[in-house]
């Protein structure tokens, strides 16, 4: 591995940003915190993906929807040969190389039918990501009210970013906790001078203020009153720079993101057809906030990999696109997708919120090239295009 790695941009998900010797020392430091933990964990994923891997099980009877060409017969395991290829990915978050990378939020605490409640306002856009539920979470966790609305998505608030380079947790979550945190201040201070006295240890929870001495001292509803608490927060993660033009060195990305796959595949090496068996992921997450949705991002980043490895191509022929529709571009259903192992793994970022990791986009990077390698296996064929095609397989094309 060289500490000089190319820096480029990234321009979609199937493209891995190049990094810089920032990656390096990110992993030193975390080994540092705690190298046992750390190197026993990823040993022992690399270990159990080892043992007992799927035989190709073709010696008995056997269901042609287990086989490469499924109900169509084209197959019952004759030229039937099984691979395994593996996988490992790192990929920055955030945007990088000294952008003034930020989200806004606002956060509005009230009382509304005698219980609080609180609104939370962002332009980040949510494309089946799961933010909105995120925002909701830290309000509640930060605020200890349960009641959370969310505000309609616009930009009277101020920017979100876009929602890529799988930022937005980090960066609109980070927003709405700074603000969740100013309005928690309020409403402490009203509590110490209601109370006409200064207490220590107090926190919010379960719609009260709580002192880690003195238990409940009031519910929100009591201490806020008819006041409406509101906070807007323009949140910044730390400062990244440009790399330096001859060394490439240089503090270019914020966060980096890792992840690792394991892919099973049989493949009919008479007709060059490809099913993906089993696929296996282990990703490193800082800590999963939300932790079914960690597991959904994570299926969905493989299944983008899997159609950019087998299945997914845009035909251009003289200058036109010949697959303009999802009739002729293919793209993986849920039929495609096979059984997922997924072990999530949580050695937090000190300088991200709660500790998090960008999730979305590490597993669409590892996981094509793990199908590849397992495909490589299978055949003994130095494939170096994707999609794989039958006519790579077969060598008549």
């Amino acid at each position: 591995m060289t500490r000089q790695p190319k820096n480029q941009a990234f321009a979609q998900t199937s493209f891995l940003q190049g990094a810089n010797a920032a990656y390096i020392e990110e992993m030193q430091a975390q080994y540092e915190r705690n190298p046992g933990s750390v190197a026993d964990e990823w040993r022992h994923f690399f270990a159990s993906l080892q043992e007992a891997s799927p035989g190709n099980g073709h010696a008995g009877p056997v269901d042609l929807r287990d086989l490469p060409g499924g109900v169509s017969n084209t197959t019952h395991g004759e030229g039937v040969v099984r691979g395994v290829g593996y996988a490992v990915a790192y990929k920055n978050v955030g945007f990088s190389e000294g952008f003034d990378d930020y989200s806004t939020a606002r956060v509005r605490l009230e009382i509304a039918g005698g219980e609080p409640m609180v609104t939370v306002h962002t332009a980040a856009a949510e494309v089946g990501q799961g933010l909105v539920t995120i925002e909701q979470q830290i309000c509640r966790t930060e605020l200890g009210v349960e009641h959370v609305v969310l505000h309609p998505k616009d930009t009277t608030v101020g920017s979100g970013g876009s929602t890529s380079a799988s930022r937005q947790t980090y960066v609109t979550g980070g927003a709405v906790k700074a603000a969740c945190e100013r309005v928690r201040d309020q409403v402490l201070g009203l509590a110490q001078r209601r109370l006409g006295r200064t207490v220590t240890g107090l926190r919010l929870a379960a719609g009260h203020v709580v002192s880690d001495a003195e238990g409940a001292l009031g519910s929100i509803a009591e201490i806020v009153g008819s006041e409406i608490l509101e906070e807007t927060v323009e949140w910044r993660h730390r400062p990244t720079c440009a790399v330096d033009a001859e060394t490439g060195q240089g503090f270019a990305h914020v966060q980096y993101a890792f992840a690792a796959h394991r892919a099973v595949v049989d493949v009919d090496t008479d007709l060059g057809l490809v099913k993906v068996i089993e696929l296996a992921c282990t990703q490193d997450v800082g800590k999963a906030l939300n932790p079914q949705a960690v597991e959904g991002q994570i299926q969905g980043g493989t299944a983008q990999g899997l159609g950019l490895a087998i299945m997914e191509e845009i035909q251009v022929r003289d200058g036109r696109i010949a697959n303009p529709s999802f009739t002729d571009y293919l793209i993986p259903t849920i039929l495609d997708m096979p059984p997922m192992r997924i072990e999530v793994l949580e050695y937090p970022d000190p300088h991200a919120p709660y500790g998090l990791r960008g999730v979305g986009e590490p597993p669409t990077i590892s996981s094509g090239p793990a199908i590849v390698a397992a495909i490589r296996a299978a055949t003994g064929l130095d494939l170096s295009r994707i999609p794989v095609r039958p006519e790579h397989i077969t060598e008549t094309g």
